[in-house]
């Protein structure tokens, strides 16, 4: 079908206001009589506070207060309350906050927090699950049974470090490996890494003299926040007002409420006042959410012709001090353990464990790629073992038209065309490389292919309102946040689209307010695509029965008997009888001035058609609800003398269904595939054996660069529509980086032999296997 707007290139809203830096981000807001913020961080990531002294701090220069936890009363979260703003009694990792010094200057603030004494009595501490699992391991939370969930999904251990369980069981995995000629087991470690968008998390909040609660944050979740802040203060939810601006980058940890009940704590200390606590970007590494840390011990059997017959597996989550922001994480993962493939019989179990690190939260693909890193890695081993090819073994078991995935959910047609994806690229990557090796380098290709669904909450839902102006021009107001996306973008090709008319003429409102944006749960799980694209024409669709309806009164025809082209509602009979939109769209003014019809003023919704919380038993359901699937390939070289990976071409093909914004969606791939390049071969967030985080800045904490680029990126879309999404669109955004640490851990060993079980995969442990299998070269010089 020929699309006018969508499928085309368009200009970003946006573009002018962020080159020009006249975009303006929480940290340019200044209020009156804005105070400002600094936190005291503990020595000890594990300790019991015995006691702190303040009466120095609150003498110093420019300070208003000094605030402790001594008054918190409660935990609170969203799926699991567990969390504290502010340290009470003990401390469960190294940048949890213990005092906040409140003064008229950053300076003064900073400068007070070295007066503030606290007593401490050190705990163990322990940064990995297995450790945190032990039975003699001490509790980091004492009384987890004790805490409110939202479900009895999820299920603590009292008396251990496990704060949730969650296991899936589908047909009888021992008859599946009673069916097995050959199984292939073995264990995969994905490191914490961090989010690290541009811009570090900042937060103003202020506590109105009437009891009210306004907040001005960089995070893509308002409502959630704004629900978690009311409940934690007890205040009705319609008390606590949040803002939006631009937001600097998100890939994750700014989609849950992370600092805002902190600073929402702080202020309420100096009601009247507003307090900005802006985080350094050590602080952004220390006290904000990280991701990944996954272990995953995986055990796959097939027949000798390759049909998989079971899988088995176990996940564990160092979760971090609190859980509340890592459990879905760990239920996602455990949900998406079994990739792209088939398996009749499954039975997969998860644990997240409370470890003395920073709370994971969401990072890019939530959970996906910590599950399909190890089944694709799986998959090359089976492969090996059974002297069949990757691909062939891939194909062969692929979840098609009307197979399930591990927890039941059934696939039809319309959820993509793997065996496309697949194509494309072993077009642009073939199965050989030319050459093995040379004098310089080693070579070698690999793959892996990605499945992702939103995987939200059931009543997740996108709000789109639409406003008609009198000169016939729409205002589009959503409550999505634009984390450099082209969220904006989509959403105005999309209103475009549905309401017929030049995008020049829609504007799409870029800040988030509470207090006037329609609900939407968050802007998580590539969903705003697929959901606001839906809740758009929704709300389109209401906009133009209004209108035919005010025409309708004008023209004396039944609404059902007139068209609508975007400038013009007429007779479909008699095209010359018509009236001008923007002469109905408040109504209609007759010639005496009486005014007939409504104002065309709309608001429509979309959530997840189907899904559902899954079986507490079982753990089967319908939880995806929509699923984007896709092949990654990649050529790499590996230079001999210093370990060094390069890759040489890497190419991605994901059925998108339709594409919307053909350089934008491109971008995504170009910018996710360097970002999934990174956590595979550099980057980690590093704790020593006493919690610290010994990499904290941009300088020890390796980020790829420009020399990381692959040398070629091809990018291919296959567009097979979605049965539901707009236009037939399905999500997009995480899903680049879902495949590129197995593709190229695969191409890895293709060219030196050699499996790497863990990410990232440091030049270091490249060269130390290359001196080991004698495959290194001197240099000339030597």
């Amino acid at each position: 079908m020929e699309y006018k707007y969508i499928g085309k290139d368009a200009k970003r809203p946006s573009a002018v206001e962020r080159i020009t830096g006249k975009a303006i981000f929480v940290d340019d807001i200044r209020l009156p009589g804005m105070l400002y913020a600094k936190i005291l961080y503990p020595k000890y990531a594990h300790a019991k506070i015995l006691s702190i002294d303040t009466s120095e701090a609150e003498k110093m220069p420019g300070v208003v207060k000094v605030v402790t936890g001594k008054n918190i009363k409660h935990p609170f979260g969203d799926c699991l309350h567990d969390r504290l703003p502010m340290a009470v009694d003990k401390v469960r990792y190294i940048g949890e906050p213990v005092a906040a010094v409140i003064a008229d200057t950053e300076r003064h603030a900073r400068a007070a927090l070295s007066k503030i004494k606290v007593e401490y009595e050190p705990l163990p501490v322990y940064t990995d699950a297995l450790d945190a699992m032990k039975k003699d391991a001490v509790l980091i939370h004492e009384h987890s049974e004790k805490y409110f969930y939202v479900t009895p999904l999820y299920k603590p251990t009292p008396g251990t470090n496990i704060a949730i369980t969650y296991e899936i069981k589908k047909g009888d995995v021992k008859k599946g490996f009673e069916e097995a000629d050959v199984v292939v087991e073995d264990e995969f470690n994905f490191h914490h890494m961090s989010s690290v968008a541009i811009e570090p998390h900042a937060t103003i909040a202020l506590h109105h003299l009437d009891g009210t609660v306004e907040i001005w944050t960089a995070n893509v979740g308002p409502f959630a926040v704004r629900e978690q802040v009311a409940e934690f203060f007890g205040k009705n939810i319609s008390d606590v007002r949040v803002h939006i601006p631009h937001i600097g980058g998100c890939f994750g940890y700014k989609s849950d409420p992370g600092i805002e009940p902190l600073v929402a704590y702080i202020a309420s200390f100096v009601p009247g006042r507003p307090v900005k606590l802006r985080l350094t970007r050590k602080e952004d590494f220390t006290s904000t959410f990280i991701g990944r840390g996954i272990r995953a011990r995986v055990k796959v059997g097939a027949t000798k012709d390759g049909k998989l017959t079971a899988l088995e597996e176990t996940l564990y989550l160092s979760t971090g001090a609190y859980a509340d922001t890592g459990s879905n994480i760990l239920i996602v993962a455990v949900q998406t353990s079994g990739g792209v493939y088939y398996f009749p019989n499954a039975h997969v179990k998860g644990y997240s464990v409370y470890t003395n690190t920073p709370p994971v939260g969401a990072l890019r693909a939530y959970g996906h790629p910590e599950a399909e890193f190890a089944i694709e890695r799986i998959m090359d081993m089976l492969a090996r073992k059974l002297d069949m090819s990757p691909i062939e073994l891939r194909k062969k078991n692929y979840i098609t038209d009307g197979k399930t995935n591990v927890v039941g959910e059934k696939f039809k047609k319309s959820d993509g065309d793997l065996f496309k994806c697949t194509e494309s690229v072993l077009e642009a990557i073939p199965p050989k490389v030319e050459v093995k090796e040379d004098e310089n380098y080693l070579y070698g290709v690999g793959y892996a292919g990605l499945i992702k669904a939103p995987k939200a909450a059931t009543f997740a839902s996108k709000g789109c309102h639409i406003k008609f102006n009198v000169d016939g021009t729409v205002s589009l107001n959503m409550a999505g946040g634009d984390v450099g996306q082209g969220l904006w973008t989509v959403a105005r090709q999309i209103a475009a689209e549905a309401l017929k008319m030049p995008p020049e003429k829609i504007k799409v409102y870029n800040e988030i307010d509470t207090q006037y944006s329609p609900w939407e749960w968050q802007t998580v799980g590539s969903m705003f695509t697929f959901q606001g694209g839906n809740a758009i024409i929704r709300a389109a669709n209401k906009a133009i029965d209004a209108l035919k309806r005010n025409a309708s009164l004008v023209l004396k025809r039944d609404p059902d008997m007139l068209e609508y082209d975007g400038e013009y509602v007429y007779d479909r009979s008699y095209p010359d009888v018509k009236v001008a939109v923007k002469d109905i769209c408040r109504g209609y003014v007759t010639e005496d001035g009486t005014t007939i019809g409504e104002v065309v003023d709309v608001t429509s919704y979309f959530r997840l058609p189907g899904v559902q919380g899954p079986d507490p038993e079982t753990g089967m359901g319908r939880t995806g609800g929509s699923y984007t699937m896709g092949f990654q390939g990649c050529k790499v070289k590996i230079d001999r003398r210093t370990g060094k990976v390069y890759i040489d071409h890497f190419a991605t093909s994901i059925d998108v269904g339709k594409v919307i914004f053909p350089k934008g969606a491109e971008a995504q791939v170009l910018g996710g595939v360097l970002m999934g390049i990174g956590e595979t071969l550099m980057e980690e967030v590093r704790f020593k054996e006493n919690g610290e985080i010994a990499n904290p800045d941009l300088i020890r904490y390796k980020l790829p660069r420009i020399e990381d680029l692959p040398g070629k990126q091809t990018v291919k879309f296959i567009e097979t529509p979605d049965a539901v999404g707009p236009f037939g669109a399905r999500g997009l955004g995480e899903h680049p980086m879902i495949g590129v640490a197995p593709a190229i851990l695969n191409a890895i060993y293709d060219a030196i032999g050699y499996d790497f079980k863990e990410v990232p995969v440091t030049q270091d442990m490249v060269k130390k296997v290359l001196e080991e299998k004698g495959l290194t070269v001197k240099d000339k010089e030597e």
